[in-house]
């Protein structure tokens, strides 16, 4: 392939052809999850980057519409973002209060354990960046946890759930004074579902009427 003329756009297209070259080798081998992660970490995380207006790379004859696109998911519910393609699937958000190394005394602001009551999810009154830019700072820090079906980190057990963890607190000062994390739960299936969905929704704005004007 050649040089591509929007590279926001066109980099997204080129890895959608890989997953799916490569889906069936991931699937034979039982790597969807880590198939899906290997995805995630270039196909979110440089699109949702260069299509930000700060970005140093960034041109506005060729990016402003792109960048518009990506504004407006802060105002949409992440479970109604426009690039889903067929349901969600399970996705938790809550706070992590306390050590982020240990799956097993995670605890968020009321003492709950992730996952031990549904009510205590916040994933459906999240804004679509209020997700994404977790998970692009758990992707772009290494913050992933491997769980198991009842969401505990246990060598050897059946990966059944991803977990990306992102630090809370963002100034020095907050820093200084604690150390918390927003966790973000999906299920291994679901995950590859959402990255697949994203790497086609940004790979198909220049057709949108909105932003064929800016190619």
């Amino acid at each position: 392939m050649g040089v591509p003329d929007r590279f926001a756009i066109e980099y997204p297209q080129r890895c959608l052809q890989l997953m799916n070259a490569l889906e069936g080798y991931a699937r034979d081998k039982l790597l969807v999850g880590s198939f899906a992660l290997l995805a995630a970490a270039s196909v979110l995380t440089i699109p949702y980057e260069r299509m930000k207006a700060a970005h140093p790379l960034y041109n506005k004859v060729k990016d402003d519409e792109l960048t518009q696109a990506l504004r407006s998911l802060r105002k949409t519910p992440f479970l109604e973002a426009p690039f889903w393609q067929g349901e969600s699937g399970f996705w938790f958000q809550t706070r992590v209060m306390n050590d982020i190394n240990n799956s097993y005394n995670w605890e968020d602001e009321e003492g709950y354990r992730p996952l031990s009551d549904p009510a205590r999810n916040t994933i459906g009154t999240r804004k679509t960046d209020e997700v994404l830019r977790p998970l692009r700072n758990a992707l772009a820090h290494g913050n992933i946890f491997y769980l198991n079906h009842d969401g505990y980190e246990v060598a050897g057990d059946q990966m059944k759930l991803l977990a990306f963890a992102s630090r809370y607190e963002e100034t020095a000062e907050q820093q200084a004074a604690s150390c918390t994390f927003r966790l973000i739960i999906v299920g291994e299936e679901d995950f590859f579902r959402f990255v697949r969905s994203w790497a086609a929704w940004v790979s198909q704005l220049h057709k949108s009427p909105d932003i064929s004007d800016a190619a």
